[in-house]
């Protein structure tokens, strides 16, 4: 499953970005067509720092951190970031567009033993970060990365970002049409749902909480994302 995610994004990415606007494309920070506001990006952004309560001192684990265009602002706030994504082409748009000196990029598969993917031995870490892609993700896959996870560090935070939220799909098709197009998709064991991918409900990310014994916060998003929330995860 993980292969054809990656064709997936291998397609969408379209290669090589040439300008700004060509990498919040790339990762589909879009709306109506166009890249999100800087309002918008910088409100993301914000929201990532206050959650994780990231500071100067620390270190900072993204997975599936796509082109970079959200690890870059962040490396700002931190002391260093290890950021990965399984998609080569957008870590080479992360590498010549969104490099800084405190960021190590590299290529590499949160499914698998991401520990291992570094040129060197990752330190103790105590900020975890999945931005809007554990759509991409199964329950057991989640379970997983908390198992690895634990490997680097006993007490963490982990983000995991504008997840679609299967009480509120609704929301999102909302239309006959679009309705009409999910049920085919569902019914022809599409797993893609045009990028959408998963569609989690609160319960699952609640049962991994209690089966690692960690606290759990949820957060429903509201206004023209009231279909998706995030899940903070820490021991």
């Amino acid at each position: 499953m993980s292969d054809q995610w990656g064709k997936f994004w291998e397609n969408y990415a379209g290669g090589e970005a040439t300008n700004e606007d060509d990498l919040y494309i790339q990762v589909g920070k879009t709306a109506n067509r166009a890249p999100i506001s800087k309002e918008v990006f910088e409100n993301i952004v914000m929201d990532i720092t206050e959650k994780l309560e990231l500071k100067k001192t620390d270190i900072l684990l993204e997975m599936c951190c796509g082109n970079g265009l959200f690890t870059f602002p962040l490396s700002h706030m931190v002391e260093y970031i290890y950021a990965f994504d399984f998609t080569k082409s957008l870590i080479d748009n992360a590498l010549k567009f969104k490099s800084n000196r405190n960021i190590e990029y590299a290529v590499g598969n949160g499914k698998e033993d991401f520990t291992r993917i570094f040129k060197n031995e990752l330190p103790t870490i105590q900020k975890f970060l999945i931005n809007d892609a554990i759509a991409y993700f199964s329950p057991k896959d989640v379970e997983l990365i908390i198992e690895r996870i634990s490997t680097i560090s006993k007490d963490f935070k982990f983000y995991l970002t504008n997840i679609p939220n299967d009480e509120n799909k609704w929301n999102f098709y909302n239309t006959p049409e679009r309705k009409a197009n999910y049920e085919k998709a569902i019914r022809s064991g599409d797993v893609f749902l045009s990028g959408m991918g998963r569609w989690w409900t609160k319960s699952e990310f609640i049962t991994i909480a209690e089966n690692f014994n960690l606290k759990i916060k949820i957060f429903d998003q509201t206004n023209e994302y009231s279909y998706r929330m995030s899940i903070l995860l820490y021991s």
